[in-house]
């Protein structure tokens, strides 16, 4: 049971008397709790207990929605509201109001104002020629059903063109059922460098959801509040890609025990805690090959096996690289796949060969190097320097005449944007043949990124250089550091 309310006093103004006529009319509702409230008003409990206090004058939203909850009048206390408020409403006012009452479409609102939803279907259209991540899509599914008081969020990570939206969206076909009131969508890296911000997202999920536009709040913290009280009373799959860092997406999440959040993010995002976790990796060789036939034809592939299988060896296995690859195949039947697998075999120009319409390798890799520091690009610049397919943060110090401690936080960064895989064996970091051709364009651009180090920097690099590299070359496997 909730904390009794402070004895209000009507007689003591406008704005009492108010508060006091608001708690009668809830008293005649039956006195439901402020929460209870809440899952009609469409605000925060808080917000409306705050509305009969008599401490201000609430919002007219704020009013018109604690009435409705209640049954009261709308009309009646909206003219009430703007007589205590000085603002006496017009003709022209009123029809505004009736037009802002207007649900979106598919909703509609009943006598008592209460709003009967829509089921949102937000989500973008999935690839009909998914393959493999059974095993994945398996654990993903069951930490999604597994019983407790909340949806833990998922994350899934990986790196730039391993396909994480397209997981997310097979996951949710396959999870379907289990959120039968809808799915929300949101691209947290669309719209600039900054990427879309909590709120402007927030606002657009609440319309989605049926919420009046004069209902949404003004106030940024009672609108992810509201949300995050819908996402609570409702079954609904939230996906959320594209996410850089955590601050961006930490307002959407709320303790919901039906709702699912499912986030996609090239970075780790480590400062989330109570999440679920899914890396995806590169495509096995059998995956590879499954892609290019389903979308080729599988039986291209089979009279072209040897050629099919040396694609998907220069493309790295990386999904997004395989289906581009795939498609391109699939335009030209005349061209032999031998043909196609030739013009890949040109690292100078494997960048130019990975694009199909709008879709391309090489702006992926810029959006994510664009956004490192000037020293994580000078890193990623020495990727492209040795083709070994892996890296250590032994010789990055030593290329950079760096500590190693310094480089390792470096390569860390740059996993953590897209741009590197940890390998499979402790202290290496892999490479791709794709990442390593762009490494080398950029390596051979002219830029001002030597201009830019510190004189002093220099010179503690060229200090630590001769011992770095001697300790890079006694490391590493052969005898010779990777540069």
């Amino acid at each position: 049971m909730g904390r009794p309310e402070r004895p209000l006093d009507g007689s003591t103004g406008p704005i009492a008397a108010f508060a006091h006529d608001l708690r009668v009319l809830r008293n005649r509702a039956g006195n439901p709790s402020y929460r209870e409230l809440a899952r009609t008003a469409l605000f925060a409990p808080s917000v409306l207990s705050s509305a009969a206090s008599g401490h201000r004058l609430p919002t007219l939203a704020v009013t018109l929605a604690f009435v409705s909850a209640c049954g009261g009048d709308r009309a009646v206390w909206e003219r009430r509201w703007r007589s205590v408020a000085g603002q006496p409403g017009t003709g022209a006012e009123t029809r505004e109001d009736r037009a802002a009452d207007t649900p979106p479409d598919g909703a509609h609102t009943t006598a008592s104002g209460v709003i009967r939803l829509a089921r949102p279907a937000q989500l973008p259209m999935a690839s009909r020629t998914f393959v493999g991540r059974e095993r994945d899509l398996a654990d993903a599914a069951e930490m999604i059903g597994a019983s407790g008081p909340v949806k833990v969020p998922l994350l899934v990570s990986g790196a730039i063109g391993v396909g994480k939206t397209a997981f997310a969206l097979r996951l949710a076909e396959e999870v379907a059922a289990d959120f039968p009131d809808g799915q929300l969508y949101a691209d947290l890296g669309d719209s600039g460098s900054g990427g879309r911000s909590a709120n402007g997202i927030v606002r657009g999920f609440l319309r989605a959801l049926g919420v009046p536009a004069h209902l949404v709040p003004d106030d940024p913290m009672q609108r992810i509040g509201l949300y995050r009280s819908l996402l609570a009373e409702r079954r609904l799959f939230v996906l959320l890609t594209g996410v850089r860092d955590e601050g961006q997406v930490r307002p959407l999440l709320g303790q919901a025990p039906h709702s699912q959040v499912v986030v996609t993010s090239r970075a780790r995002l480590l400062g989330l805690e109570d999440t679920n976790r899914i890396e995806l990796d590169t495509f096995s060789r059998k995956e590879s090959l499954a892609l290019i036939g389903r979308i080729a034809g599988p039986g291209r592939v089979r009279a072209e096996h040897d050629a099919t299988d040396t694609i998907a060896e220069l493309c790295g296995d990386l999904p997004l690289a395989v289906n581009i690859v795939g498609r391109k195949i699939a335009a030209r039947p005349e061209w032999a796949i031998a043909y196609t697998a030739g013009q890949l075999a040109d690292r100078e120009r494997l960048m130019d060969s990975l694009c199909v319409g709008d879709v391309n390798v090489r702006d992926r890799f810029s959006a994510a190097y664009e956004h490192l520091s000037p020293t994580e690009r000078e890193a990623v610049q020495h990727f492209g320097q040795s083709g070994a397919g892996w890296t250590t943060s032994i010789g990055v110090a030593a290329a950079m005449g760096i500590m190693i401690e310094t480089a390792d936080e470096l390569l860390e960064s740059v996993v953590d944007a897209g741009l590197l895989q940890r390998a499979n064996v402790a202290g290496r970091y892999a490479v791709s043949r794709l990442v390593s051709a762009f490494a080398a364009e950029r390596r051979r651009e002219p830029g001002p990124l030597a201009a830019a180090v510190p004189m002093a920097g220099r010179r503690t690099r060229k200090n630590a250089f001769e011992s770095l590299r001697h300790e890079a070359v006694r490391t590493l496997p052969g005898g010779s550091s990777e540069g």
